[in-house]
């Protein structure tokens, strides 16, 4: 800077060495408070799922009049009804191929053991004889192998404490969840007011601008990843039912389920077809079935979430995989859930700072840049152009007087600070 002196310089170094040692000290307090409640976090992250999921619902009911703790009980009713059906549906088949394979478990081993084997003298390999029932009654009656033993039963003490605690965080999951996301859906338009009256007034526009491309974005990558992974393990079952391989359902059902993480429904879908299909005896079906969910990948990729996910972040497959692994890393199931999302949210937050305050660009040049919009078809935009007006979001920035971007609009001039009377209406 002009006319700074070295006085200056000095003390915004020693500024700005503070403030970073700071905010890691804020950090490192944060992540141990975090891992003291740690219980809470899976329910929150659930719930604030089904909060996006739902919240489109809650607003068509609003429109229609419907108050919204009423609109609220009916996206819930309507929820359950959906996975009640769903569960009559597909519970019979699952519980049939569990049995089956249940009952063919013991062939399924003896046939892995054969293969093992051949293999192995295939390639002049020596294995050792096959871990056969009687062998490991040998093993476990040899006095050599009894510290080994007591060893693995001493450790029951600490695996059984995870247990308990992995079955205390899945009934929170179970009871927390609804009740989080029911409460938030009712109180979300006074939380919305409370947060904005909370922010400086200097920031208030900008932060709800930022906000509201941040919802915008993380709704958009929630409802669309739960259709996707409908949508693969549907497509999954149909194809592994038409080439009549075993457990056609149990792997399509898992294969959307794992969708759900970036990558993994389809990788582990294939996987799982392939083996049961070689176990089957059918090589030729094994290769079809990764054939099929490559096809399958690469129809997500390219056509299904491009068209569902309407706002989304561009995130490149290596920035995700390194999400997913430190997000797995971190906090497990928990950080492999919420790795995307944040990063997502990270990146629209840090590229607004960077380009309005670096770069000098307006708040909507920023974020042209970093949310890519896909217009729907013309009809379904003729509806939406109707209804947008009445249309109340889950952190609607209209609501406040701060221009919102429409993806049908043309590029618009740098957006204009509104005045202190149009937020104080909220």
């Amino acid at each position: 800077m002009a006319g700074e002196t070295s006085s200056d310089r000095l003390k915004r170094v020693a500024l700005v060495i503070w403030i970073s040692l700071g905010s890691l000290a804020l950090i490192w307090v944060f992540i141990r408070i975090a891992n003291s409640v740690r219980i809470i976090w899976l329910p929150l992250v659930f719930s604030a799922g089904l909060v996006f999921l739902l919240n489109p619902l809650v607003a068509a009911f609003h429109r229609l009049r419907i108050p919204r703790i009423v609109g609220t009980f009916l996206a819930f009713l309507t929820l359950v009804a959906l996975l009640v059906a769903t569960g009559f549906l597909l519970v019979p088949v699952v519980q049939e191929q569990s049995a089956d394979f249940a009952e063919q478990l013991p062939n399924i081993y003896d046939t892995i053991l054969v293969w093992l084997v051949d293999t192995g003298e295939r390639f002049n390999v020596d294995i050792g004889p096959p871990p056969t029932l009687d062998i490991v009654q040998d093993w476990i009656q040899d006095p050599a192998n009894q510290e080994t033993i007591q060893q693995v039963i001493g450790n029951f003490g600490s695996f059984g404490g995870d247990l308990i605690r992995g079955v205390a965080e899945l009934l929170a999951v179970m009871v927390l969840t609804p009740l989080l996301a029911l409460y938030i859906l009712i109180d979300l338009p006074r939380t919305k007011g409370l947060a904005i009256e909370l922010t400086p007034p200097r920031h208030r526009e900008e932060a709800v601008f930022v906000a509201g491309q941040v919802v915008t974005a993380l709704g958009s990558f929630v409802r669309g990843q739960l259709l996707v992974a409908f949508i693969v393990g549907l497509a999954g079952s149909i194809s592994l039912w038409l080439l009549d391989i075993p457990f056609w359902l149990i792997i399509g059902i898992l294969s959307g389920i794992l969708n759900l993480v970036p990558f993994a429904g389809p990788v582990v879908g294939g996987a799982l077809a392939a083996l049961v299909a070689l176990l089957d005896g059918s090589v030729t079906k094994a290769l079809i079935a990764v054939v099929i969910f490559t096809l399958i990948q690469q129809m997500d990729n390219h056509i299904i979430t491009p068209l569902v996910q309407r706002a989304r972040v561009q995130l490149s497959p290596m920035v995700i995989v390194l999400a997913l692994i430190i997000g797995g890393s971190l906090a497990g199931l928990l950080g492999v859930l919420v790795a995307v999302p944040l990063t997502a949210a990270i990146r629209i937050v840090a590229g607004h700072l960077w380009r309005t305050r670096m770069l000098g660009q307006s708040w909507l040049e920023a974020s042209e840049r970093m949310i890519e919009r896909t217009p729907p078809p013309d009809r379904i935009a003729g509806i939406r152009r109707r209804h947008l007006a009445g249309q109340q979001k889950l952190f609607d920035t209209a609501e406040q007087g701060v221009i919102t971007v429409d993806p049908d609009a043309p590029p618009a001039p740098p957006v204009e600070p509104v005045g202190e009377e149009q937020i104080e209406r909220v």
